[in-house]
Formats: C-alpha cells, sequence, structure tokens
C-alpha cells in the first residue's frame, strides 16, 4: 500500500482525488483477485449444493414423514440418502472460507491505518481516510453519528452488503424440509445483522478499512452476478 501510494501521489491528478484512497481501492482489487478463484470456487459449491438438496428434497420429506418423532433415525436416513446421489450437505458451508482468509488481511489494513502517517489522507468529500468517523460527530455528545462526509462509507459499506446477501438468496423452495426452512431463516437475520455490523465495524475503525470493505463488496457483487444472477436483489418482470 505504501508503494501504491507514492505511486499515486506523484501524479498530479491523482493526487487531488486522493492518492491514499486510490492506494486502499488498487490494494483491494489486487486482493479481490488474488482470491478470485477461491471466491469462484465458494459461489460455484454453494449453489450447487442448494440444487442437490432441493433435487432431493420431495425424497427428504417422504423421510421426515417415515421417521416422523425419530429424530436420530431420520438425520441418520438422510445422510445416507445424501451420501448415495454425493451430496455434501456442508457444501454451503464454503461460504466462510473467503471471510476467514480476509481476517489477516482486515487486521493488518487496520494496524497499517494506525501506524502509516502521511501528510495528506483525504479522499475525494472525505477529509482523512486514517481517522474513524466515530471522531468526527455529526452533533458532539451523540456517538455513532458521524458528520455527513464520514458517513458515506460506513453507508456504502451497509449497502453494499445487504446487496450481496440478497444477491445471494434463492428463491424460496416449497418443498424445503426442515433444516432448509432454519437456514433460509437464519440467511434473512443474516441479511439484516451483517449490514448493521457492518456499518458499526466501519464507523468505529479507520475510514479506509471501510472503504477497502466496500470496493471488496463491489467486485465480489459483479463476480456474484455471472454465477447467481441477481438471486433476490431484483427479478426480472416482478
Amino acid at each position: 500500500m505504501i508503494h501504491l501510494y507514492h505511486t499515486f501521489s506523484g501524479v498530479p491528478g491523482l493526487e487531488a482525488i486522493g492518492a491514499y484512497g486510490l492506494a486502499i481501492i488498487a490494494l483491494t482489487i489486487l486482493v479481490k483477485l488474488l482470491l478470485a478463484p477461491l471466491y469462484q470456487l465458494q459461489l460455484s459449491m454453494s449453489r450447487k449444493t442448494m440444487l442437490e438438496q432441493r433435487k432431493l428434497a420431495p425424497e427428504v420429506a417422504k423421510l421426515r414423514k417415515k421417521y416422523k418423532g425419530d429424530a436420530q433415525k431420520l438425520n441418520t436416513a438422510t445422510m445416507e440418502l445424501y451420501k448415495e446421489h454425493g451430496v455434501n450437505p456442508l457444501g454451503g458451508f464454503m461460504g466462510c472460507l473467503p471471510a476467514v482468509v480476509q481476517f489477516p488481511i482486515l487486521t493488518a489494513l487496520y494496524w497499517a491505518f494506525l501506524q502509516f502517517h502521511v501528510a495528506d489522507a483525504h479522499f475525494l468529500f472525505i477529509p482523512s481516510l486514517v481517522d474513524s468517523p466515530s471522531k468526527h460527530l455529526l452533533i458532539p455528545g451523540i456517538p455513532l453519528l458521524p458528520t455527513v462526509a464520514f458517513a458515506i462509507i460506513p453507508l456504502l459499506a451497509a449497502a453494499s452488503t445487504y446487496v450481496q446477501a440478497k444477491m445471494m438468496q434463492q428463491p424460496p423452495n416449497p418443498l424445503a424440509s426442515e433444516q432448509e426452512l432454519q437456514t433460509q431463516q437464519m440467511t434473512r437475520s443474516m441479511q439484516v445483522m451483517m449490514p448493521v455490523m457492518i456499518a458499526y465495524f466501519a464507523v468505529v475503525t479507520p475510514a479506509g478499512l471501510g472503504l477497502y470493505w466496500f470496493v471488496s463488496n463491489c467486485v465480489a457483487i459483479i463476480q456474484q452476478y455471472f454465477v447467481t444472477g441477481w438471486g433476490q436483489l431484483w427479478r426480472p418482470g416482478n
């Protein structure tokens, strides 16, 4: 990031936009390109698992009737059914892998923003990307309510997180098993909780970290579109 910053700061036009912010954007795109194969694998595995489970939903419904009241036998029979058809019930958890990989990157960036001091860390209308929005309150004494300039990035980070989650969500399955219904309920809850959590973290951490998250989401949304389409975010004709 330091190398990118010095590269952009030497160009008058780019320096006016904000060399620090451009360095963060360039670094984010580079990281996403490196993680693209892993994210592609996660998207493919999650979608494949969902389609396979829906294909077997009628069979799972028959098993629920057959072993009603005996959860242990139902789980055993369901696992045998999945194994027979080559379905990995844990395939959906591949979605956690890219997030886990990004934790060290986010941690490294956090400390970089705290330790890498530059004379001018502005970006567009944001005075400083090394400051946390919580230090620039719209009304003194009211926490987590930053000024308009510093509130933009947390809002964009939260909105892009919501868009990505809605795109990942697929149409509800009328023959969904109890397990799938629980997963759907959890997914709907996370679609609300995750943007709120991201907005909070983007407010209390350096603004540059929120910018990284927003740009990372934008790149992921583009890649995700070619695998899952718009999902439940937008359906043509409705």
